[in-house]
């Protein structure tokens, strides 16, 4: 601030880093003095924060903090994903965050392999969760340095084979599903079978989510609403039974009972890769699948893409034995 005083003369009166920070005053002749010389005060001022910015002492948990307040509350599986970002960060020993390198999270994945018996998947998982939020406060000028996970590769995965039912074991699990002590174990799953849907997807439905020979899927993992016909008589039979009370727990015995293995982690997907199979096999198309199952890119759906008739027929007709080639 410049003010004229009653001697007449001009004077700078400024602190520098506002209030409680060191104050100048010094007096001129002139107006013009008094303006250039708060301009110097003024620029050394910015010099000094550019060459020594003050130090970011926020730990790792202050920034998923904030991530949360500014984006991840918005996300269907935000409050999940946090308490995700929360446990990493107190196995991390929620270090400063500008002190955090990409050396110490290859630390912390082989820990977790060595220690916890942790999966690559998984840690891929948290590798993304966390890259996550330094890419978004990034975006938001919440954080002004690197991504530190910027230049880490996450594990290369076997691709798994996805597990699907036969026909003989269908029947076995429904059969199963019939005799639980769950009253909806049946109906969810022949759901399931039906439509290709998510475990939770089926699970929910009320009568609201039925028309005609219909069933709308909403709040789904793609956040897009999805119809699936379905035939009259299983409509009229789940209309009586909506709503169902959760029964995943039940299925897993079920399907312990009708002696079927699977491969671990896919028990929760298993009616929607059987409904997708089997609609392959049977001479469907990749794209109508894609739409009902709801997936947002195709290169989910490709990998169903080998069970189709056509595409096994194409191994006999074009390999290099037979003439012509």
């Amino acid at each position: 601030m410049i003010r004229k005083l009653p001697s007449g003369r001009w004077q700078v009166d400024i602190r520098q880093d506002g209030r409680g920070s060191k104050r100048i005053r010094k007096s001129f002749d002139s107006k013009a003095e008094a303006k250039r010389y708060e301009q110097h005060l003024l620029l050394r001022k910015s010099e000094d924060q550019v060459w020594n910015p003050s130090k970011d002492r926020r730990r790792l948990k202050d920034l998923i903090q904030k991530w949360y307040d500014a984006h991840g509350h918005t996300l269907k599986d935000g409050e999940k994903r946090k308490r995700k970002l929360d446990a990493m960060a107190d196995r991390l020993r929620n270090p400063i965050a500008t002190s955090f390198k990409v050396s110490d999270f290859a630390t912390y994945r082989r820990l977790r392999m060595e220690n916890d018996g942790v999966g690559e998947n998984t840690l891929n998982h948290e590798h993304t969760y966390l890259s996550a939020v330094f890419n978004e406060l990034i975006r938001q000028g919440e954080w002004t340095h690197e991504n530190p996970l910027k230049k880490l590769r996450k594990f290369k995965l076997d691709e798994q084979e996805l597990a699907f039912l036969s026909q003989e074991q269908i029947t076995r699990l429904l059969e199963e599903c019939k005799a639980s002590s769950n009253p909806n174990l049946y109906h969810v799953t022949r759901l399931a079978l039906a439509t290709g849907a998510r475990w939770s997807e089926a699970e929910g439905v009320t009568r609201s989510n039925f028309t005609p020979n219909r069933v709308t899927y909403n709040f789904t993992k793609s956040s897009k609403s999805r119809s699936v016909p379905i035939s009259k008589k299983l409509y009229e039979e789940l209309l009586e039974e909506v709503p169902f009370v959760s029964c995943s727990a039940a299925f897993r015995k079920a399907i312990e009972r009708a002696g079927i293995d699977l491969p671990r982690g896919q028990l929760t997907h298993i009616c929607r890769h059987t409904f997708a199979s089997h609609f392959i096999m049977k001479g469907g198309d990749i794209l109508t699948l894609q739409k009902i199952l709801g997936h947002s890119d195709i290169k989910l759906t490709m990998r169903y893409a080998h069970l189709s008739p056509g595409h096994l027929e194409l191994a006999a007709r074009f390999n290099p034995l037979e003439k012509g080639i």
